[in-house]
């Protein structure tokens, strides 16, 4: 690797971001936009490790240095005009828009002909539950997958990747204690245990609309 970034709350560290990589197969030089891209992690690993052209969004980005090409907006209207990216990912920020469908559409709307979305985040292998800071919206494995089908993609790749999830999580334990850790994520135990959370990797393809 090229360069070290920050992998902070991070489950696995690159190797989910790794993975959808090797799925996709994008072209060399491939625009990528990276949604709630935080501190900038994912946007100078592919285009420090992969030669992609690459930049980020966010409401409110963390941003690393003057180098890193990142912008503040909002997900759901993008400054950014139709069919430009080869590529959309999204990693542990779906669960957190504010309106999940219209991010979606406007992925679909940036995306060219044969752009492929990928969102890493957490799912219900539970109870489904809405909540607020940052954890969101955890919807079931179904609920996930349609919601993106519904927006006009069609899923191509899904894997669980909760072991990672639930190693950050345990070190998260160990170094604050429990109570520490159930505060921080705003959740009792007893719901963190209905939920069931686990993370996936989805890997959709662009359907093209029809008159």
């Amino acid at each position: 690797m090229k360069k070290t970034v920050s992998l902070q709350n991070r489950p696995g560290g690159f190797i989910i971001t790794d993975k959808a990589n090797s799925l996709c197969s994008f072209p060399a030089k491939a625009k990528i936009l990276d949604l709630g891209c935080g501190n900038g992690a994912t946007v100078e690993h592919l285009k420090n490790n992969y030669g992609f052209d690459v930049f980020g969004i966010d409401k409110n980005p963390e941003f690393v240095n003057s180098q890193t090409p990142i912008v503040k907006a909002s997900a759901e209207e993008l400054p950014i005009s139709s069919s430009t990216f080869d590529g959309v990912i999204m990693e542990c920020s779906l669960s957190v828009m504010d309106n999940s469908e219209k991010v979606l559409k406007e992925c679909h709307r940036v995306l060219n002909t044969k752009g492929r979305l990928i969102v890493s985040d957490m799912y219900a292998r539970g109870e489904a539950v809405q909540l607020k800071g940052c954890l969101g919206n955890i919807a079931t494995k179904e609920e996930l997958i349609s919601l993106i089908e519904k927006n006009n993609f069609t899923l191509e790749y899904f894997e669980d990747f909760s072991h990672h999830l639930q190693t950050m999580w345990g070190q998260m334990i160990f170094e604050k204690g429990a109570e520490s850790f159930y505060s921080e994520m705003g959740i009792c135990a007893e719901t963190f245990k209905r939920i069931k959370c686990g993370y996936c990797l989805i890997v959709a393809a662009k359907n093209e609309l029809t008159a």
